[in-house]
């Protein structure tokens, strides 16, 4: 039996174990698990790396990698044994800083969530443009080596960043001249909040919220799309995997991601940058825990998110809530 542990389930175990977790993973020959995500966190822990580094290895933790093919995700994972000083070294080299804009998207949803307050998001769009145009230059000299590429293909390639500024000038105007914060506006405009949907308790949380809102959006006239997508379980047509089965891993992050929007045990200040990238690590954790029989966590909103999509898709993942009592 496997159990992945939440970075805060870590943090108390550099910290005299006071829930006995080590203990309990013994007693029960459960398989302890990490994974990239986790290393992303104790990068972030500074001056305190080597305890939580030291914490896995001492407890013999396995580390999961998804599989992914054609760059592209299987729905399947692995399970390394490895020494975890030596992954956290090669972690250290081979890590990609992420851009300040997250090319315009991260930045973007934390314009929505009430941060970057003296940013427009036409200055959010811009610099996270160029943010990719950085990024494709240095992919360009690689596809020029490539025999398959044609002249046009590489025309097009460059041609991107412009491109995308053209269209995006008119979306970052509209949401300019709107001058909310998009979570803020949807609240006043729907009357759904955390004050309503934090009062819905399982069984049923996905489709009790999506009743909620229907009906919400039949009162202001609004033809609502599927519960599918509206909670993002399938691809667009605007993106390139449409008509491909999204993994339980994407299907657990893009409910869990939506939760959070419509405000269900919404993460507090995510207006702030470490408090918005705190929350998307939760995302991701909830996500591939989905590949555990187990999921280890103390964080009351990461446990009714992720409890609302697992229970949602089927997916069998048992949440062992730690509290503080």
């Amino acid at each position: 039996m496997k159990a992945y542990l939440d970075h805060n389930i870590l943090d108390l175990m550099t910290k005299g174990d006071p829930h006995n977790v080590k203990k309990l993973l013994s007693e029960h020959c459960i398989t302890p698990v990490f994974s990239y995500e986790s290393l992303n966190e104790i990068y972030k822990s500074k001056g305190y790396e080597d305890s939580f580094l030291a914490v896995l290895s001492d407890i013999g933790a396995k580390y999961l990698v998804p599989v992914t093919k054609n760059n592209r995700v299987t729905g399947e994972a692995e399970l390394q044994q490895v020494d975890v000083f030596k992954l956290y070294e090669h972690y250290l080299l081979n890590r990609e800083q992420q851009p300040e804009y997250g090319y315009g998207l991260t930045a973007m949803l934390q314009k929505f969530y009430g941060g970057r307050k003296d940013e427009s998001y036409s200055h959010i769009f811009e610099k996270g443009t160029d943010e990719l145009a950085e990024l494709l230059q240095s992919s360009l000299e690689e596809l020029k080596q490539n025999p398959l590429i044609t002249t046009e293909q590489l025309q097009l390639v460059e041609s991107l960043p412009e491109v995308l500024k053209a269209q995006y000038s008119t979306i970052s105007e509209q949401m300019d001249n709107a001058g909310v914060a998009a979570v803020r506006d949807f609240e006043s405009h729907f009357g759904v909040g955390p004050k309503t949907l934090n009062n819905i308790k399982g069984p049923n949380v996905i489709n009790q919220t999506w009743q909620l809102l229907q009906s919400e959006f039949e009162k202001h006239s609004l033809e609502s799309e599927s519960l599918e997508d509206f909670f993002g379980l399938k691809f667009r047509k605007y993106e390139a995997n449409f008509g491909s089965e999204k993994s339980t891993v994407e299907k657990v992050n893009a409910i869990y991601h939506q939760l959070d929007f419509i405000g269900f045990h919404r993460d507090s200040k995510m207006q702030k940058t470490a408090r918005f990238n705190a929350s998307f690590s939760d995302m991701t954790h909830a996500g591939l825990a989905s590949f555990c029989e187990l999921f280890f966590c103390r964080d009351n909103g990461l446990v009714h998110k992720a409890s609302a999509a697992y229970e949602f898709l089927g997916i069998n993942t048992k949440i062992v809530h730690f509290t503080e009592n």
